[in-house]
């Protein structure tokens, strides 16, 4: 599955990611259909089928239009910082029903289809996880972080929890929560003297 195609109009476009959010919200992924998004958007379902290839692609390509500049690593001079906010606005992000609707859909759904767990995993998830993982190289190269930092071990240990909150728990996930796990791992990755 490739990046999601774009109607001729960038109204439509707008119209039909927005009903697909709206939908999946007001119902579940599972009730979602094309039919439903079309009526909702007020286009022919023939709109939808000529830029995605199923409902699938329409809410990724919803919520990656929704995600992706939210989900932006800033770089204030200092890691610990960087994290914090980033980690934050995941935390308003999957607490947002707009967004953790219709992604806990696709990730539920990608579990049964190899296409959208690979879509899945190369347009939202492998960029967070670049992003994340030039945040903690930064803070390697500026002495913050521990020089034989794992990488990716980091990552899943700040981002794990917050993805077990989302799908297993469903514990309440705020900014604090967030701020709380950080706080925790940030021992673990500091280097000597910087923590």
């Amino acid at each position: 599955m490739g990046p999601p195609g774009r109607p001729k109009s960038e109204k439509a476009r707008s119209a039909v990611l927005a009903a697909a959010l709206e939908l999946v919200r007001d119902h579940s992924y599972a009730a979602l259909t094309i039919e439903g998004i079309a009526a909702r958007a007020g286009v022919a379902k023939t709109t939808i089928y000529r830029s995605w290839p199923s409902k699938a692609a329409v809410v990724m390509d919803a919520v990656f239009s929704e995600s992706d500049p939210r989900l932006e690593f800033p770089d204030t001079g200092s890691v610990r910082e960087d994290l914090r906010l980033q980690m934050a606005r995941v935390a308003a992000l999957f607490t947002s029903p707009e967004f953790s609707k219709p992604y806990v859909g696709l990730l539920a759904e990608s579990q049964h289809d190899p296409a959208l767990a690979e879509a899945l995993h190369h347009w939202l998830i492998s960029a967070r996880r670049t992003g994340a993982a030039q945040v903690l190289r930064r803070g390697v190269a500026r002495g913050e972080l521990r020089a034989d930092l794992d990488v990716e071990l980091a990552i899943d240990a700040l981002y794990g929890a917050l993805y077990y909150r989302l799908l297993i728990s469903h514990e309440p996930l705020s900014a604090e929560y967030a701020h709380a796990v950080l706080e925790a791992v940030f021992t673990g990755l500091a280097a000597p003297g910087s923590a």
